[in-house]
């Protein structure tokens, strides 16, 4: 039996690490409210009952630690020091800030290395490289001038807020446009773009700008809320799909046009070409995309 529970420990302890986890109640006081309750023998006083919860919770915590789920929380950030090699992915970030909550938020993800804007040995400036190991640490650290590395925070207690709040001077995030307006100044463009439901990230052309005629110009920007495949091929032997988890919002109104058009082609006139599984999940993108109206889609390459 007590096998058997520190089994369910280290599954409870695995499960709640992701960004969902139906089978436990992640937010219980103590490991024993999360744990599935199991049944002594009546002949057991309750003392040693609880003498046996005691010792099964520490064995269950041993167990962990010892299969390398226990992490400290870290976060402090390591200036000028670099965690080579383990890339999951590289993404852009604005700050160091900014690449800690994304790896915070990547499920695989346990320290990161940022590459900052005074970088001098190549172009890749802002540069966010999401790192694991199976021991959940760096295996080297180097000494490198113009990077910054640090941990996720998924340790940490209680969650890390999420709110982004700072703007980044002479920093462009370039591309995603769906709109642009003319404000008086940044903090006017922020509240444009956080009053906006599309709006996820915003820039704005201050008065120092080169040209004079899109200066005090908001560009409104949006990141996809639906899921994108990065590639979609035919390949025997494989089934995918999507979480069902995930909730789309419903875009359509009762009198909507949803009706697909089969062998029919609406030719020029494309923001984006994206891959995409069937016509379904195209007419998803197109909703989620703040400019697109309408949409085709090519069922010989999935876009």
């Amino acid at each position: 039996m007590f096998q058997q529970s520190i089994v369910q420990i280290v599954q409870m302890y695995k499960c709640c690490r992701t960004a969902f986890c139906p089978t436990y109640n992640c937010r219980a006081t103590s490991l024993t409210a999360a744990v599935p309750q199991q049944s002594y023998s009546p002949l057991l006083s309750v003392s040693e009952t609880n003498k046996m919860e005691t010792h099964l919770i520490l064995m269950g915590l041993l167990s962990i630690c010892s299969l390398s789920f226990c992490q400290e929380c870290s976060r402090e950030f390591l200036e000028n020091v670099d965690f080579p090699g383990t890339d999951i992915t590289s993404v852009y970030s604005p700050d160091v800030e900014h690449c800690q909550l994304l790896c915070t938020q990547h499920p695989s993800c346990l320290f990161f290395t940022f590459v900052r804007a005074d970088w001098t040995v190549d172009n890749r400036h802002f540069y966010c490289y999401l790192k694991s190991t199976p021991s959940g640490k760096p295996k080297v650290q180097n000494p490198l001038q113009g990077v910054t590395s640090g941990y996720s925070l998924k340790p940490c207690n209680p969650d890390p807020s999420s709110c982004l709040s700072q703007v980044y001077q002479n920093v462009d995030f370039f591309g995603a446009d769906y709109r642009a307006l003319f404000t008086s100044d940044h903090e006017e463009c922020q509240r444009v773009c956080t009053q906006d439901p599309q709006c996820q990230f915003f820039t704005f052309v201050n008065d120092i700008f080169t040209s004079e005629n899109i200066r005090y110009k908001c560009h409104l920007k949006y990141s996809w809320s639906v899921p994108r495949t990065p590639i979609v091929e035919r390949k025997d032997g494989v089934v995918s799909g999507f979480s069902h988890k995930i909730q789309l919002t419903p875009f359509f109104k009762p009198a909507c046009q949803n009706k697909l058009f089969p062998n029919t082609d609406i030719p020029g006139n494309n923001l984006e070409t994206l891959p995409a599984a069937s016509p379904e999940h195209c007419q998803t993108l197109c909703s989620a995309h703040p400019r697109c109206t309408y949409f085709s889609y090519d069922s010989s390459n999935f876009n």
